[in-house]
């Protein structure tokens, strides 16, 4: 029999971080652990309906671009010096895991300064990472002013030097990441004998829709545009307007910052502020997308081939992905009514590509999954262990 584990995951409200590594946190629970989330204050319901402790972050506050529009250039500026370089999250972090003792601390791969906070202490350290590996790592540290800072600070905490993100990954003892591996640009042996490819961590939806099939007769195209702001409104628009002009039925997931009554849509065309991803995919025939990578995962789980309108963050690198292995394409945000009404119809009639699509999704089927995360996390304690 196992001993149960006292766990502490260090996170934040990044929208799309937040459904993996809470799926995480309730397995972990769901089996006996002791399960402690320090996050932002936005996430807490969340966590704590998964069975974990919640604990807010004493004085880093949940970025604004979350839940209001910000300009790219303005929210990529705000995330470099407030979150990825914050560092409060370090100075926050310390005495809770002086107080809490854990058996294994985890750390969002974001939090730069939590994760040398995590280097520095004797218990195990497993960086989550929620989007593709080959992004994360493949920023150059060095050009941000903030870089020189953070590498002394790790000298001074008597962490190993490291030059680069990537080289500070490899000191961690593991690192999950939340995608396929042949997704991912950087995987296996090329990625470090630490990182371990664990899938999305996606579980079935279990939340009614409240939708039903208009026209089941019809291909079915389903337009997700984010959950968080990113001034989509106009382009969800022409999205009704482009399907409005073909014999085919839509859905609209608006999400919370759009009202679905605020777009004019026509008799073959459903705006909804959410519909249960795992109740439509199984019948769409096109998922047309920002990008994000919680919902391009989704579309490559269920074989579902992908138009990608990236509008910024790390979308633009998941839709050249998705064209690269030739499951979609990748198609400017701004682009009028009749060329997206075109670009549809062609799609929806391309017979290769829907095969690849699906021959994408059976390899799938082997992949490793959540038993997955969980040895390595076991694995991780018991190697700590022994080698005290």
């Amino acid at each position: 029999m196992r001993n149960a584990l006292r766990i502490l995951i260090a996170t934040w409200d990044g929208a799309g971080n937040v459904p993996p590594i809470r799926t995480l946190a309730g397995a972990l629970a769901a089996r006996g652990d002791d399960v402690h989330v320090l996050g932002h204050e936005s996430t807490r319901e969340s966590f704590e309906d998964t069975g974990s402790t919640f604990i807010g972050w004493a004085s880093s506050s949940q970025p604004p671009f979350i839940r209001e529009f910000v300009p790219e250039d303005l929210e990529s500026a705000y995330a470099e010096e407030h979150i990825f370089f914050g560092k409060s999250y370090q100075s926050d972090l310390r005495p809770v895991i002086e107080q809490l003792r854990p058996d294994v601390v985890m750390v969002d791969v974001n939090l730069r300064y939590g994760i040398l906070e995590g280097l520095r202490v004797d218990q195990p350290l497993i960086v989550l990472c929620h989007i593709l590996y080959g992004i994360a790592v493949r920023y150059d540290d060095t050009v941000t002013p903030y870089f020189p800072e953070l590498a002394q600070a790790a000298l001074r905490d008597g962490v190993p030097e490291f030059a680069s993100r990537r080289a500070m990954m490899d000191l961690a003892d593991r690192v999950l990441v939340f995608s396929y591996a042949g997704f991912d640009p950087l995987s296996g042996t090329d990625a470090g004998k630490s990182v371990v490819h664990v899938g999305p961590l996606r579980v079935a939806g279990e939340k009614p829709s409240g939708w039903e099939r208009l026209v089941p007769d019809r291909e079915l195209v389903l337009i997700a545009l984010s959950t968080s702001d990113q001034n989509q409104g106009a382009t969800l628009q022409r999205l009704c307007d482009a399907c409005a002009q073909l014999e085919i039925e839509a859905v609209i997931t608006t999400g919370p910052m759009v009202a679905p009554e605020d777009l004019d849509t026509s008799e073959n065309v459903t705006a909804i502020d959410f519909v249960n991803h795992d109740h439509i995919l199984p019948e769409t025939d096109l998922l047309i997308t920002h990008a994000g990578h919680g919902t391009v995962v989704a579309g490559l789980t269920y074989g579902v081939p992908m138009m990608c309108m990236p509008f910024g963050r790390d979308q633009d690198f998941n839709a050249d992905r998705v064209a690269e292995l030739g499951l979609g394409t990748v198609v400017n945000p701004n682009s009028q009514t009749d060329v997206l009404s075109r670009l549809i119809r062609d799609m929806l009639d391309d017979d290769a590509l829907r095969h690849r699509a699906r021959q994408f999704r059976d390899s799938l089927q082997t992949h490793p999954r959540i038993r997955e995360a969980l040895a390595v996390i076991d694995h991780a304690v018991d190697s700590s262990q022994q080698g005290r």
